[in-house]
């Protein structure tokens, strides 16, 4: 897996929470318009249409406050991870490179290395 994998990864990560947010807010008859959300959360309408597009990172806090606001869970915004997914000792080796400190987090997120 290389650097530039794991950036197209995090881009398509990021477009499909914010698709979630922005089906899960359009689902809602309070919160019809961007505009409105964005005034709740105490942002501009153009940052917050940036993260329904996936154009703009959303932490933590802000995942939570909209959690809050349309009744949901935090997890509902994010992608299903796939079943039986495993990383090889060449992910690994991959992943070393871009970030030393991940490979033992990584290891026990995904708990099983294929050899």
């Amino acid at each position: 897996m290389k650097k530039k994998e794991l950036v197209n990864t995090d881009l398509e990560i990021k477009k499909e929470v914010g698709e979630n947010i922005k089906h899960i807010r359009r689902s809602l008859r309070t919160f019809s318009s961007a505009e409105k959300v964005s005034k709740k959360l105490g942002i501009s309408r153009v940052a917050y249409t940036q993260i329904e597009n996936g154009k703009n990172h959303v932490n933590a806090v802000t995942l939570w406050k909209l959690a809050t606001l349309f009744g949901c869970e935090v997890k509902e915004f994010f992608p299903s991870t796939p079943e039986g997914f495993e990383l090889s000792p060449k992910d690994l080796e991959a992943i070393k490179k871009v970030d030393e400190k991940v490979v033992d987090w990584a290891e026990r997120l995904f708990k099983k290395v294929t050899k």
